[in-house]
């Protein structure tokens, strides 16, 4: 005898199979979409770079990446091409030392941020001069230039080069930070359109220079100094920091000191974002503009050289003239 509850119950049980089972394989489909949509992070260590992103003193570093759902990689032995920067959304070329990068590696670098990557620069107190390595080379294509000091705070009973930094430029990405803390940072100097992300206060900062000679730090200018700045490039960005430690689980200068982890939390973010299409256009006028600029430029010395060229000439013919004329 045909049971209607007993059939109902049944219906109700089949229903709810399929709603798991939908929920289930909906749920593998978003975990893969999740995957395939994350950001790769590329470190490079074929240039002796000191972030290592799997040393230990790194570890609150690999934990804030791994949150931001970014995929981590390192290159350990090959040369910076543009196929090793396929699909890479952020490479870091943390404070090389006694290594130098190749006129070809730094094109293809420029190329990457020009054409949608995202480069962080990480340098240290002396900058190229004292760590041997050339990211001067690549940096001034973004505006930005590690100078070869060391910056020191007269606030500190002990004139210290732990820099706590409390006042920020307004921009959009690091908003809501009361305290900053570096160590141990050079300055950089900053043109095209690179703007500062940190910076000292105007008095009580100096920067120290080494004399190689007398292998000592002299004191140098007391002044307000940029120790962190950006740029936007092409359809890339470009962050430089004059200092390695605010990567590093140090927990006075590290990390987790203060608001070190949301300034970098904030970078990393903005950092893997697009650039406005806005912007780019804005690039690709200023770039035209330079071009224009230097073709005006060529122009005037063509003038010039004809000119002059003119005027040798009209000598020449009048020496030609004298001599017949004797």
């Amino acid at each position: 005898m045909f049971q209607k509850g007993s059939f109902i119950n049944s219906y109700k049980i089949f229903l709810l199979k399929i709603y798991l089972c939908n929920n289930f394989y909906s749920l593998i489909f978003i975990t893969f979409i999740v995957k395939m949509l994350r950001k790769t992070i590329l470190f490079d260590l074929n240039h002796n770079e000191m972030l290592d992103i799997d040393f230990s003193d790194f570890s609150d570093l690999s934990k804030l990446l791994q949150n931001l759902n970014l995929k981590i990689k390192k290159n350990e032995n090959k040369d910076l091409t543009k196929k090793l920067l396929e699909n890479v959304d952020v490479l870091v070329l943390g404070n090389p030392i006694d290594d130098y990068f190749s006129n070809i590696e730094i094109k293809d670098i420029v190329n990457y941020v020009r054409t949608g990557g995202n480069l962080i620069l990480v340098s240290e107190y002396g900058a190229d001069f004292l760590q041997k390595t050339n990211l001067n080379d690549i940096a001034p294509n973004f505006g930005i230039l590690f100078e070869k000091n060391l910056i020191k705070d007269s606030n500190n009973h002990n004139r210290s080069s732990i820099l706590h930094i409390q006042n920020f430029p307004k921009n959009n990405f690091i908003n809501g930070l009361r305290e900053v803390v570096i160590g141990g940072t050079c300055s950089l100097f900053l043109n095209k359109g690179a703007k500062p992300l940190l910076q000292t206060d105007q008095n009580n900062f100096w920067s120290e220079i080494f004399n190689s000679s007398t292998e000592e730090w002299i004191k140098d200018k007391e002044q307000q100094h940029t120790i962190a700045a950006y740029s936007e490039f092409g359809q890339g960005k470009v962050v430089a920091f004059g200092d390695i430690d605010i990567f590093c689980s140090d927990d006075n200068i590290g990390i987790n000191t203060l608001d070190n982890q949301k300034f970098l939390h904030n970078i990393f973010t903005w950092l893997t974002d697009p650039v406005k299409r806005s912007d780019v256009m804005s690039f690709i006028l200023e770039q035209i503009g330079q071009v224009q600029n230097n073709v005006k430029e060529i122009h005037k010395t063509m003038n010039n050289v004809i000119e002059t060229m003119s005027i040798l000439e009209k000598r020449l013919r009048h020496l030609e003239e004298n001599q017949d004329s004797l």
